[in-house]
């Protein structure tokens, strides 16, 4: 991977990912780590001040006016190489049941998980499929250009069984749909989508009982990219080795 966006990257799993990939080896030229508000993202600032090819960059999944300078930035840095591994890791959970959910609130979780994926993709694919069309690499991996939607189990309808979690459970559906259409667009460009279960993680959304910290999460899934290859795009993988197909 030598070129890396995180959406999302101020806490949690994409913070974990910032903080993984400025030690992989070998190292990636550029991860560039977006967020809502970066002047108040001090541990990504922290990073940033000790590892310079780690490059903060606003980026608001529900303001479509921050994505035009975000991938400008990018483009600037990356060239003619583009950039190899798009991150769609934004997402919010809210756990309400449908007796409570306003039209309001399911717009805002509706743009978070499934619309703010598809629109940041579409920004970033001229630089994705230029990473591709450059990348010595001819076949399908994480090394050649991929985009990672972290999906969720809430968003199986064939595992679900408890309910609940009106809009989540629906826009994480919704994401994997989004993984096996682009998946077959972008095939002919030799690039990989993903849907990929981080499992439960101790995060804002996870909550504190959950069994994985954001890092042990991370650690696995880069395992879990390095074997990445054709068969695996369009898919919905769960967050283990042997690579393991989920339930849509």
């Amino acid at each position: 991977m030598k070129t890396i966006l995180v959406t999302g990257a101020n806490r949690g799993i994409g913070l974990a990912f910032v903080r993984l990939l400025a030690r992989y080896e070998p190292t990636p030229a550029f991860i560039f780590a977006t967020c809502r508000s970066p002047d108040t993202a001090k541990e990504l600032q922290d990073l940033a001040a000790t590892h310079t090819h780690v490059r903060i960059l606003k980026i608001d999944v529900q303001n479509e006016s921050t994505y035009g300078p975000a991938v400008e930035a990018v483009s600037s840095l990356v060239g003619e190489n583009g950039l190899n591994v798009l991150i769609n890791n934004a997402g919010v959970f809210p756990k309400d049941g449908y007796e409570k959910v306003t039209r309001e609130y399911l717009t805002s979780i509706f743009e978070i998980n499934i619309i703010g994926p598809i629109r940041i993709t579409q920004a970033f694919l001229p630089l994705l499929k230029r990473g591709a069309r450059n990348s010595k690499i001819e076949r399908f991996s994480i090394e050649r250009a991929a985009v990672i939607n972290m999906a969720s189990k809430m968003g199986s309808i064939s595992l679900n069984t408890s309910g609940g979690a009106a809009g989540s459970r629906e826009s994480k559906a919704a994401l994997n749909m989004f993984t096996r259409s682009l998946s077959i667009e972008l095939k002919t460009d030799k690039i990989l989508v993903v849907s990929q279960c981080p499992g439960w993680v101790s995060t804002l959304n996870g909550g504190p009982d959950a069994p994985k910290t954001p890092e042990i999460s991370v650690s696995e899934m880069l395992q879990i990219f390095a074997l990445y290859s054709e068969e695996h795009t369009g898919c919905y993988l769960d967050n283990q080795i042997p690579l393991t197909f989920s339930q849509y």
